[in-house]
Parts: C-alpha cells; sequence; structure tokens
C-alpha cells in the first residue's frame, strides 16, 4: 500500500513470517528512510514469536531480501536500537544466520535443547545477548523455530 503526504510517498509492505506473521515495513521513498519495526534490533537478538506466525527462517529470508533491495544511504529505523545503517543491517543478518545455523547443527547432531543452551553460543555473540532477549531465550527461540518442521 502506498500514500502520499506532503510530497512524500509512504509504502507499507507486508513482510510475512519473520518476527511475527503480521510484520509490515515502512519505506518513505523520497527521504531514503525505511522503518524495519520488531524486524531489527541493532546489535542485539530479535524476538521472534513462534505463537503469532513468526519463524527464524522467515526473518532470516525477510532481512535477506531487504539487504539486496534497500538503496544505497538508506537511513534506517530499527524497532529497538539507535537509527542504523545497511552494514548495521547486514551485521545483524549475519548474527542470525550464524547462530542459527550453530543450533541446527547441534540439532542434526542429536543434541537437546539444554544440551546446546549448556554449550551456548561464542563469544562473538556475547554482546548480542545483552539485550532484551538473552542468549538462552535466543537459542530455544532457534531451536523450537526449526523444531517445528
Amino acid at each position: 500500500m502506498s500514500i502520499h503526504i506532503n510530497g512524500e510517498e509512504v509504502k507499507a509492505v507486508h513482510y510475512p513470517n519473520g518476527h511475527m506473521d503480521g510484520d509490515t515495513i515502512v519505506f518513505f521513498v523520497k527521504a531514503n528512510v525505511v522503518h524495519l519495526g520488531d524486524d531489527f534490533f541493532v546489535g542485539r537478538f530479535p524476538f521472534v514469536d513462534l505463537g503469532s506466525g513468526g519463524s527464524v527462517q522467515g526473518l532470516i529470508n525477510n532481512i535477506g531480501s531487504l539487504i539486496i533491495s534497500l538503496p544505497a544511504g538508506v537511513k534506517i529505523i530499527p524497532g529497538h536500537g539507535p537509527l542504523a545503517t545497511i552494514d548495521d543491517l547486514k551485521s545483524y543478518h549475519q548474527t542470525i544466520v550464524d547462530t542459527s545455523k550453530i543450533v541446527q547443527d547441534a540439532m542434526k547432531e542429536g543434541k537437546s535443547l539444554e544440551e546446546i543452551k549448556k554449550a551456548g553460543l561464542p563469544e562473538k555473540f556475547k554482546e548480542s545477548g545483552s539485550g532484551f532477549i538473552k542468549t538462552d531465550a535466543w537459542i530455544e527461540t532457534i531451536y523450537n523455530s526449526y523444531a517445528k518442521k
């Protein structure tokens, strides 16, 4: 959906099954600004609402498609954290991809959720687990998101 306000085109685009099933990204076309809402937690693990249709893989897919489609110099308003850049979004995406792979690999080895939590994540992800979603909660979210397939 697009609306026009004071010479600005504002586009609202549905990105399904990321943070939840009702995610909408808002683009301010002329200003070269995008608001990602709860799909983007700067420097932190995200909240993926599995009970409301969210999925870790959906979030990975949505953020990945945004990264390749956003225009140069775009300013990004996250749902949580300071004004961000495309590099911040790329770093966030890579963190989600990397931590998801770690948990999925452990699942393929037959490890339980408790074993995966006990092993934790590499030190480089420590800061990401210092926000609203702690490392154990993020591991559990990943585990449950992929276990329900």
